[in-house]
């Protein structure tokens, strides 16, 4: 699965830049056609200015022509009334006149009457004979330029037309393109952000399945390691039974002892259930897990089980060191029941001592076996106290305080119950020692008088001894 995830992350990864490499493409081409654009915008402008100015110089010569032709068809209606009245007035002086007269007058068309009137009224005004040439030249250049430059106005005004139109054309086909990009490139970066949350959800995901496999891993590792050792004291305190039992009847200080070993081993035996069937009900939350704040809570649960974890072993260091004890004394038990049904023969009687010394100072407890049932009422009290408190509550109790206050919870592998355990292993292993020690050196006989102040000096010794342990 972890493979697969890295696999489906890495063809993600590709996809990402596939995607990113067309997106610059078409960031390319936008702002090359932006560029074209604004190159359009600013060009166009200056032409249809330019355009306009001359559009505006054309109605300008135009409107003077419109001017100069309405002047002209004023006077030339001017001239056709007068014309009118003049032939009225002929005609009624045509009854006076002889026929004579009649013949020689010419009645030619109006167009050539009003022609010899303005030729005559030229004549009038101008007597040289090139003017009329003159005049007539310029009107036909003036009537020439003024239709070659109407005609080359109405041409360009048509072909400023149709650039304009096709400028505007260009310009709506520039901004739906560009409508097109911008919608393209807002599908790709919500195509993006998903990519970006889906693989940001799937490294998330694996770094928690794989912190729950790691995990997972060192519970069982851990409960193995339990297992294995609860078996082999097991088995120990088994074959010590049978030997005990085997063996002639204890005193009633060794079957106390016995009865203590027997509910230890029961009270492991049960917590090494529940801290099973917890390590079970943990991996099945952990497998069933979903969301976030199942992973939170089965961490909390988790710091919890470790803590109860180091509870536990602590118990069974104490227990461990208790079975010893008792393993010790059961074998002192048995030697002293071997030396008094099968007593040492009596030694020869010793010369009269010297007189004895001022009697030391008697030390608190002369008798070992009694040291040693006080010190295991002592453990068991102090083990009764310390399973009569709810450690699970105070725990939780302690983790809702540090929440609140806001400050970081311990991690769980710098506990100092391990530097707790270790010290109270050290002080039972020189308590131990101790008692080794001191049995050792009480079979010696016990009909001279010097060996029991020996042994009482030797006794003080080992007590200062073990004092000055304990408090280094």
């Amino acid at each position: 699965f972890a493979v697969h995830g890295v696999f489906s992350r890495e063809s993600k990864i590709m996809e990402h830049s596939a995607v990113k490499e067309r997106i610059t493409l078409h960031s390319q081409w936008f702002l090359y056609k932006i560029y074209i654009f604004l190159f359009k915008t600013f060009f166009f402008p200056l032409v249809s200015q330019l355009v306009i100015e001359e559009v505006n110089a054309i109605q300008e010569n135009l409107e003077i022509e419109r001017t100069c032709r309405e002047g002209a068809e004023a006077l030339a209606s001017k001239l056709n009334r007068q014309n009118c009245s003049l032939k009225r007035k002929s005609m009624m002086l045509l009854s006076h006149l002889s026929p004579e007269t009649i013949t020689e007058i010419n009645l030619e068309d109006e167009k050539d009457e009003e022609e010899e009137e303005e030729s005559d009224e030229l004549a009038k005004v101008c007597l040289s004979p090139q003017c009329p040439s003159i005049i007539s030249g310029t009107r036909l250049k003036l009537n020439i330029l003024e239709i070659a430059e109407k005609n080359q106005a109405m041409l360009d005004l048509e072909a400023a037309r149709d650039q304009l139109k096709h400028t505007r054309e260009e310009l709506l086909k520039e901004k739906h393109d560009n409508t097109v990009l911008i919608a393209e490139t807002l599908q790709q970066k919500k195509l993006l952000g998903k990519y970006n949350r889906v693989s940001h959800f799937a490294v998330e995901e694996f770094e928690t399945l794989e912190d729950a496999l790691s995990l997972e891993q060192d519970l069982r590792t851990e409960a193995e390691k339990f297992a294995r050792a609860m078996l082999v004291e097991q088995k120990q305190l088994k074959r010590q039974s049978q030997i005990l039992m085997q063996s002639s009847l204890p005193s009633q200080a060794l079957q106390e002892a016995l009865s203590q070993v027997t509910r230890l081993t029961k009270d492991l035996e049960s917590q090494r259930l529940e801290h099973q069937d917890q390590i079970k009900q943990t991996e099945e939350r952990l497998r069933s897990c979903e969301a976030q704040k199942d992973l939170t809570a089965l961490r909390r649960k988790l710091e919890l089980m470790e803590e109860e974890k180091m509870d536990y072993l602590d118990k069974f260091s104490k227990a461990a060191v208790e079975v010893k004890d008792l393993r010790f004394t059961v074998e002192e038990l048995q030697k002293k029941l071997q030396a008094a049904i099968n007593p040492p023969p009596a030694p020869a009687p010793p010369p009269p001592p010297p007189p004895p010394p001022p009697p030391a100072p008697a030390p608190p407890t002369s008798n070992p076996l009694s040291l040693l049932v006080t010190y295991l009422c002592l453990s068991c009290s102090v083990c009764l106290t310390l399973t009569g408190v709810d450690v699970r509550q105070q725990a939780v109790d302690e983790m809702m305080q540090r929440i609140k206050k806001g400050v970081q919870l311990r991690p769980v592998t710098h506990s100092p119950t391990r530097t707790r355990t270790r010290r109270q292993v050290k002080t039972c292993m020189v308590i131990l020692t101790s008692f080794l020690f001191f049995n050792r050196t009480s079979h010696q006989p016990k009909t001279v008088a010097p060996a029991t102040n020996d042994k009482n000096e030797e006794l003080q010794r080992i007590l200062l001894r073990r004092r000055d342990a304990l408090e280094s």
